[in-house]
Parts: structure tokens; C-alpha cells; sequence
């Protein structure tokens, strides 16, 4: 199921932009897993300055991915508070490192979906563990191998 882009003209808009609704299909976001639930999203976007915005807020979800250990099926809950400088694109180049973490997009065609997705990405666990099971190693692995270059010569010879 496609969900519609939220596109903004934050340009031309009147602030605050209040957002609060639930999308069950985020197709940015894929790769990290099966979206449970609704991805719930309330955020507000504030113009502080001509070129910075903000937007504050929430964003829940319930993502299934697989534990690195077992294999197995886990949910993995994200509950992200939103605090994130926004903007254009053309000051990615030429901005220094500020207070605020900062998203660059295109103004005049806001994508709401592209930050959400890169916010989820940025607060996605690195390492996802369901159990304390030790991964069982085969007993071969768990010998030192030793490089034994001459012992086929000494085979041939005896």
C-alpha cells in the first residue's frame, strides 16, 4: 500500500504547522524491517529565522526485525523526540557545525517523509538482540588453525 508524500511549501507557509496523524507505509525505511504498527507522528515546524526552521515533537513506531544473535523475529519500539534545525539545501555546503542537528531539503517542496525516515534511521538500534543466547560455534572454529605448509611433503616422503 503507497501512502501520499506530505509535501510542504515552508516558504510560503503560516507557522506554526501543526502535523499529527498515523501512516502505515513508509517505503524509506524497508531495510530496517516490517513496520508493526502505525508509525505515529505529532510534529510541529516553527520559522525562527528567514533560512532556519524547526521542528519539535514525537514519532512511535514498532518495527519486527530479526535479533543478530537468534535469528528470530523481535520488535523493536522507537519513541523519538523530535528536536531538529531544517533547512534548504543549498546552505548543506556552507553551514557550520551548530547546536542543532540539521535537516537540508528543499524548501519549496518539503517532503515530511524524508525526514521522518531519516530520523527513524538515525534512532534505529545499531545491534538488535532479543536474547542473552551465545552464538554456538562450530568446534573447528574454535581451534587455532595452524599453517602447516610443509606437512604434505612430509606426508608424500613417508
Amino acid at each position: 500500500m503507497k501512502t501520499s508524500n506530505t509535501l510542504l511549501d515552508l516558504n510560503e507557509g503560516s507557522f506554526p504547522i501543526v502535523i499529527k496523524k498515523s501512516i502505515s507505509n513508509l517505503p524509506l525505511i524497508e531495510n530496517l524491517g516490517a513496520i508493526e504498527e502505525e508509525i505515529n507522528i505529532d510534529i510541529k515546524i516553527l520559522k525562527l529565522q528567514e533560512t532556519l526552521f524547526i521542528s519539535e515533537g514525537n514519532i512511535s513506531l514498532v518495527i519486527k526485525s530479526k535479533c543478530q544473535k537468534c535469528f528470530k523475529s523481535t520488535l523493536v519500539k522507537l519513541d523519538i523526540d523530535l528536536n531538529v534545525g531544517i533547512k534548504d539545501k543549498k546552505y548543506e555546503a556552507k553551514d557550520k557545525k551548530g547546536p542543532l542537528d540539521i535537516h537540508y531539503q528543499n524548501l519549496n517542496l518539503f517532503d515530511l517523509e524524508k525526514l521522518i525516515a531519516e530520523e527513524i534511521h538515525l534512532n534505529f538500534p545499531s545491534i538488535i538482540v532479543c536474547c542473552n543466547k551465545e552464538i554456538e560455534l562450530d568446534e573447528d572454529l574454535r581451534k587455532p588453525q595452524m599453517t602447516r605448509p610443509f606437512k604434505k611433503i612430509r606426508d608424500l616422503i613417508k
